[in-house]
C-alpha cells in the first residue's frame, strides 16, 4: 500500500471517529436536556425529587412547612391533630385526598402568608398572591377529595383551581359512596380562600358539600358555570348536616347554591341544620345568553334550614329563590322541606320571587311544612327573561306557611296559586305591588276566606288599573301610587316606613307594614 492511500485511510478513520464523537456528545447534551426537564416539570408535578418536608415547634404547636415543590399528601400523612401544615404563598401543590385519621382536633393547612389575610374579612382574587395554591390535574378530578369517614381538616388562604382546562366534576369533593351515616366526611372548615375553575375550562361545581359539621365562610367561588350544564358554586345533596356558608361571594350558573338535587340513600342522610348568612350571590351580566341560568338559591331536601342576611343580586334570567320538594330520582320519597326560615335578604333585579311546590308533582314525597318569609327587601322583580313572569310569590300546596312583613316590587302578580291550595297559608303585613291582575290561582280570592288568607297588606298600583279591577280581598290596602306609602329615601333606595308615614307602626303587634331593611346597610355584604 502507498504511503498515500495508507494517509488517505487515516484520514477516514480520524473523520469517522471525530462523527462518532459528535454524535454520541450530541446523545449526551439531549439526554441532559430530558434529565433536567424530567427534574424540573416531573418533579414538580409527581414530586419525584420532592423538596424535603421541615417540621418545626412553635409555642407547642408542631408546624409542618412544605416547600415549592414538596409532597403534600406526604406532610397530611404526617400531621397528626393540631398541627400545622404550611404551604408556600405562591406555590402550587397536586390533588390531595384526606383521609381518616384518628384524630379529634383540626390539622390546618394554611398559607405561609395567612397573617396578611385579615381575620374574619371576605378574600378576594386581588388577595391570590397571598395564597398557595392547590390544583386538580384534570380528567375530572377534585383538588380535595375524602376518604370515607374523613374528619377535621382545616384551610386557610388557599386558592383551588384546575390545572388544565380539562371538565372537572367538583372542585371540592367531600363526599362518601357509602350509604352508612358513620362513613359521611365531617368537620371541615375552608376561611378566606379562593375557588375557580380554569380560565378556559368548566368545572360543574365548586365545592361538593356532602359532608357534615362544615364551614365555609369568607372566601371567593366565582366562574362555575357552562352552556347546557348543572352548575353550582356550593351543593349538597347527601348527609349535608350542621353545615355554615357564611360571608362568601358566589358565583354559580344554574343555581348559586343548591341542598338537594339528588336522591340521599335513607331519610338520615336529608340536609339538616343548614345556615346561610352574609353572603352575596351573583350572576355576572356576561353570562347571559351563553350559559345555562336557573336559580339564586334552591332548596328540594332540606330540614331546619335559615337563609338570613344575604344578597342576592342580577339574575333577570331566573328566580330568586324555589322551595319546592323533590323525589329527584324517584328513589327517596321522604323527601322534604321542614322548618325553613327566609329573613332579612335583599333582593335585586331578578325573574322571580319565590317559588314553593309544597310536594313532588313527579315522584311521591314528603309534604313542605313551617316555611318563614318575613322583612326580605325585594327591587325590580322583572319579566324580561322568557319564561319568567316577574311575581313575588308562586305557591302551590304545602302547610304552615308564613309570608309576612316583605317588600317587593314585582312587575307579575303578587301571589300566584296553582294546584292544591296549601294549608294554614298567611300572608299579611307586606307591601307588593297588585299588577294588572292581583292576586291569581284562588278560587274565589275576595270571599271570607280569601279574607283569612291575606291580611292588612298594602297593595300599590303599579300599572294604573282602575280599582274596580284590583282582585285582593278585603281587610287590605290599596294605594294608587307608591311614592304615597311613605317610605324613608325613595331615591336612595330606603324603603323603610318614614317616622312620618299614616302606615307606621300599623302591623301586627304595632309593627311596621313591609321590611325594616336598609339597602345601605348591606354594601358591605355586596364587596366584591
Amino acid at each position: 500500500m502507498s504511503s498515500n492511500q495508507i494517509r488517505r485511510k487515516e484520514a477516514k478513520k480520524s473523520g469517522w471517529n471525530k462523527r462518532l464523537i459528535f454524535s454520541v456528545s450530541a446523545i449526551l447534551v439531549v439526554l441532559s436536556v430530558v434529565a433536567v426537564f424530567t427534574f424540573v416539570v416531573f418533579n414538580d408535578r409527581f414530586n419525584l425529587f420532592a423538596a424535603p418536608l421541615e417540621i418545626v415547634s412553635n409555642n407547642n404547636q408542631r408546624i409542618i412547612r412544605v416547600p415549592k415543590g414538596g409532597d403534600l399528601q406526604a406532610a397530611i400523612s404526617k400531621a397528626q391533630g393540631g398541627d400545622i401544615i404550611e404551604l408556600q404563598a405562591g406555590a402550587i401543590y397536586y390533588d390531595i385526598k384526606l383521609p381518616k385519621k384518628n384524630i379529634t382536633d383540626f390539622i390546618t393547612i394554611q398559607t405561609s402568608a395567612v397573617a396578611q389575610l385579615p381575620v374574619d374579612k371576605r378574600v378576594n382574587p386581588i388577595n391570590a398572591n397571598l395564597m398557595a395554591k392547590i390544583v386538580t390535574r384534570g380528567k375530572g378530578g377534585s383538588a380535595i377529595s375524602t376518604e370515607d369517614g374523613a374528619h377535621h381538616f382545616r384551610f386557610v388562604g388557599i386558592e383551588f383551581t384546575a390545572e388544565n382546562a380539562d371538565y372537572i366534576y367538583n372542585l371540592i369533593y367531600l363526599n362518601t359512596d357509602s350509604p352508612k351515616v358513620a362513613d359521611v366526611p365531617r368537620f371541615f372548615e375552608f376561611d378566606r380562600c379562593y375557588f375557580h375553575p380554569h380560565k378556559t375550562g368548566i368545572t360543574r361545581r365548586g365545592i361538593a358539600v356532602n359532608s357534615t359539621d362544615t364551614t365555609v365562610k369568607n372566601s371567593y367561588l366565582s366562574g362555575f358555570a357552562g352552556n347546557q350544564e348543572e352548575t353550582q358554586a356550593i351543593a349538597g345533596w347527601s348527609g349535608t348536616k350542621n353545615v355554615k356558608i357564611i360571608n362568601n361571594y358566589l358565583e354559580g350558573g344554574a343555581e348559586t347554591v343548591l341542598i338537594g338535587g339528588a336522591d340521599p340513600a335513607s331519610a338520615e342522610l336529608i340536609p339538616t341544620d343548614i345556615e346561610i348568612r352574609g353572603n352575596y350571590f351573583f350572576k355576572p351580566l356576561e353570562w347571559f345568553g351563553k350559559v345555562t341560568i336557573k336559580n339564586a338559591f334552591e332548596i328540594k331536601n332540606a330540614k331546619r334550614l335559615q337563609f338570613i342576611g344575604n344578597v342576592i343580586d342580577s339574575n333577570q334570567a331566573g328566580g330568586a329563590m324555589w322551595i319546592t320538594v323533590r323525589n329527584q330520582d324517584g328513589k327517596a320519597p321522604f323527601s322534604t322541606i321542614e322548618d325553613i326560615l327566609v329573613k332579612d335578604n335583599l333582593i335585586i333585579s331578578v325573574g322571580t320571587g319565590i317559588n314553593i311546590l309544597g310536594k313532588d308533582d313527579g315522584h311521591p314525597s314528603q309534604l313542605l311544612k313551617r316555611l318563614t318569609i318575613t322583612n326580605n327587601l325585594f327591587l325590580d322583580i322583572t319579566n324580561k327573561a322568557e319564561g319568567y313572569g316577574g311575581y313575588f310569590i308562586q305557591v302551590s300546596n304545602g302547610e304552615d306557611i308564613l309570608i309576612a312583613n316583605n317588600t317587593a316590587f314585582n312587575v307579575g302578580n303578587p301571589v300566584t296559586f296553582h294546584g292544591e291550595m296549601p294549608k294554614n297559608f298567611l300572608f299579611r303585613d307586606n307591601i307588593a305591588a297588585h299588577d294588572s291582575y292581583g292576586i291569581q290561582g284562588h278560587p274565589n280570592v275576595k270571599s271570607a276566606v280569601g279574607k283569612t288568607l291575606f291580611q292588612n297588606n298594602i297593595f300599590f298600583n303599579n300599572k294604573n288599573i282602575n280599582k274596580s279591577d284590583s282582585i285582593f280581598p278585603e281587610g287590605n290596602i290599596w294605594i294608587d301610587d307608591y311614592k304615597s306609602i311613605g317610605f324613608t329615601n325613595i331615591a336612595q333606595k330606603d324603603f323603610r316606613l318614614a317616622s312620618n308615614s299614616r302606615f307606621k307602626g300599623k302591623g301586627k303587634e304595632n309593627n311596621d307594614i313591609g321590611s325594616i331593611i336598609n339597602f345601605a346597610d348591606y354594601q358591605k355584604v355586596m364587596a366584591k
